[in-house]
């Protein structure tokens, strides 16, 4: 870890500190040289927004069902099973930004804004605004909003309670991160507008036609996936520091297939522009790139590592002191 002298942060040198370029630009290039065969993976990939359309109508099914439960039950079938759709949907949004799913920004934000409709809140929008600049500046402290704020950092410090504390509500957390994000245009445009009252609308016909318990299954099945759930650990997975020199892990354990390939975060940062559905194929056609990179095979224990050795902290992330304005796609 190096020092930095960098007036938005007061304590750089726990953030792990780089000067170096975003490695995955230069792994990007050297992987079309060596297989050019690459370029015919980039493209949306239609296919997702038909299985946009059936994790929608099986998530507000399953909350019909919850609506009918115990209590109990419903908090069991958001843990067991609506924790996953709800990580498949955000993962057609995530594809969505990329404009992975349809041609066009506009027919994506579309798809997209339906793939909101059983997540409660307003957030494929807001996913949008922030999100591609995690690839432009990819650990820029304040354009990168994933990246830790010193404060949040500070305040979990390697207490094993403030670190469950900080992966349940990390919804929230990434929701005030933003803050530190230097806003050039308004918030309010005219799809944000839409996506909000779109969902407060769906919302409130989900509390008349199904009821309370319905819409509280849903926004628990979102909560868990973003929170104290092994799904949750997604946020320690990919990009926390665990081998020098490396800023994006992998997850290579079987339940990939239960959250649209999320897992192979690496040959997502090395091409943004291929859907989810094409990563394996990527990681096939070049296997040389990917061998002997550090990755978790089980959530479970990460989830349970993260909480209990005091050695892992938020701040084992990367800090760019120079980020490049724009990550680019070759």
């Amino acid at each position: 870890m190096r020092t930095m002298s960098q007036p938005t942060l007061k304590m750089p040198e726990l953030f792990v500190v780089t000067q170096r370029r975003d490695p995955h630009i230069q792994r990007r290039r050297d992987m079309l040289r060596a297989h050019p065969q690459i370029r015919g993976l980039f493209g949306p990939n239609p296919w997702s927004l038909g299985l946009t359309a059936a994790l929608v109508a099986l998530q507000l099914g399953l909350a019909s069902l919850a609506q009918q439960a115990a209590w109990w039950q419903m908090l069991l079938l958001a843990w067991l099973a609506g924790a996953y759709v709800a990580a498949c949907l955000f993962a057609m949004i995530h594809d969505a930004s990329h404009l992975l799913i349809l041609r066009g920004r506009a027919a994506n934000h579309l798809a997209v804004c339906c793939a909101n409709l059983p997540l409660v809140m307003w957030s494929a929008v807001p996913f949008f605004r922030y999100h591609l600049w995690h690839h432009r500046g990819l650990g820029d402290y304040e354009r990168d909003v994933g990246v830790p704020t010193e404060a949040e950092a500070v305040w979990v410090g390697n207490s094993a309670w403030r670190k469950a504390a900080w992966l349940a509500f990390f919804s929230i957390v990434q929701a005030l991160r933003t803050r530190k994000f230097p806003e050039t245009k308004a918030y309010w445009s005219g799809w944000m507008a839409f996506n909000a009252a779109l969902q407060l609308a769906v919302d409130i016909l989900i509390v008349q036609l199904l009821g309370w318990q319905a819409l509280l299954y849903l926004g628990l099945s979102i909560f868990f996936a973003l929170g104290f759930h092994p799904l949750g650990t997604r946020v320690v997975q990919e990009h926390f520091v665990v081998a020098d020199g490396q800023e994006t892990n992998n997850f290579t354990g079987w339940a990939n297939v239960f959250e649209c390939n999320f897992g192979y975060h690496i040959e997502h940062h090395d091409f943004p522009n291929i859907p989810w559905n094409r990563l394996p194929r990527l990681r096939r056609i070049a296997p040389e790139f990917y061998a002997g990179q550090a990755g978790f095979s089980s959530r479970l224990q990460l989830m349970v590592r993260f909480i209990c050795d005091p050695r892992w902290t938020v701040f084992r992330n990367t800090v760019r002191l120079r980020a490049p304005s724009d990550a680019g796609i070759t």
